[in-house]
């Protein structure tokens, strides 16, 4: 099967993720299981009596440290319940096509192969993660301070924090700074890490980062916008965004 990302990519999977099916049957109803991939790997043996580690056969780390829970999709309340939990919790979300939910046996089969290939992509993105860190502890990055403090931050001490390095790049952009700007805004990437994906912080870099004055607008919306996020104020939520597609859809670009 081919696992299509729907929230999340496939070269930075989160670890974590919703596995969603229409029923073949209906195309319509929402059938899903959840995903995990533990981020620790565990030395089985330390843990289980020899007598029955044969008993495992040849469960690899994949089968102890990648599973999905419940084991076969179980009926969800609709598409927009799944997103909305998804977008609560940060999760990936996955689209596995359509299953017959009447055949358990062939569904867990069909979920087991997802684990497996999901697995895989987290496999493969994180051994980068861990180069890349490498790289950067031998170049003397000095980012990993900022990485460290932005996650023992709350999200206002982090929104506040947001707010002020975003004020530094207006400034640095309007002084022609290039290396402030480059600075910045690399810090800032820091700190998008410790935000959920939906407060579409690349957004408002770029829109910081243009010269014009609907471009401090768009940067002023996408910043408020994730105060409304942080504090649940969906009600407002709601007219901030129209006001954004609208500045987005004028011909000037950014």
């Amino acid at each position: 099967m081919d696992l299509t990302f729907e929230r999340g990519t496939a070269d930075r999977p989160k670890g974590h993720a919703l596995l969603y099916f229409l029923d073949s049957a209906t195309r319509q109803e929402v059938w899903a299981t959840y995903l995990i991939i533990l981020p620790i790997e565990v030395e089985v043996s330390k843990y289980v009596p020899p007598f029955l580690m044969n008993q495992l056969g040849d469960a690899g780390p994949k089968g102890l440290s990648a599973f999905a829970f419940p084991p076969a999709p179980e009926k969800m309340h609709g598409k927009a319940h799944l997103e909305a939990l998804a977008a609560l919790r940060d999760d990936d979300i996955l689209n596995g096509g359509a299953v017959n939910v009447a055949d358990v046996a062939a569904a867990m089969y069909t979920v087991n192969d997802a684990i497996h290939k999901y697995a895989d992509l987290y496999t493969g993105a994180t051994e980068g993660v861990a180069a890349s860190e490498q790289e950067a502890d031998g170049a003397g990055s000095g980012m990993g301070v900022n990485e460290v403090l932005y996650g023992l931050m709350s999200d206002g001490d982090k929104l506040s924090e947001l707010t002020k390095l975003v004020g530094r790049l207006r400034f640095a952009v309007e002084g022609a700074e290039s290396g402030v700007v480059k600075e910045t805004e690399d810090e800032i990437g820091v700190l998008a890490r410790h935000l959920p994906e939906h407060h579409h912080i690349a957004r408002l870099i770029k829109a910081a980062k243009g010269a014009d004055q609907r471009s401090t607008r768009l940067a002023e919306l996408y910043l408020q916008r994730s105060y409304y996020l942080i504090h649940q104020s969906f009600a407002k939520l709601g007219q901030l965004e129209k006001e954004i597609r609208d500045l987005e859809s004028e011909d000037a670009p950014l």
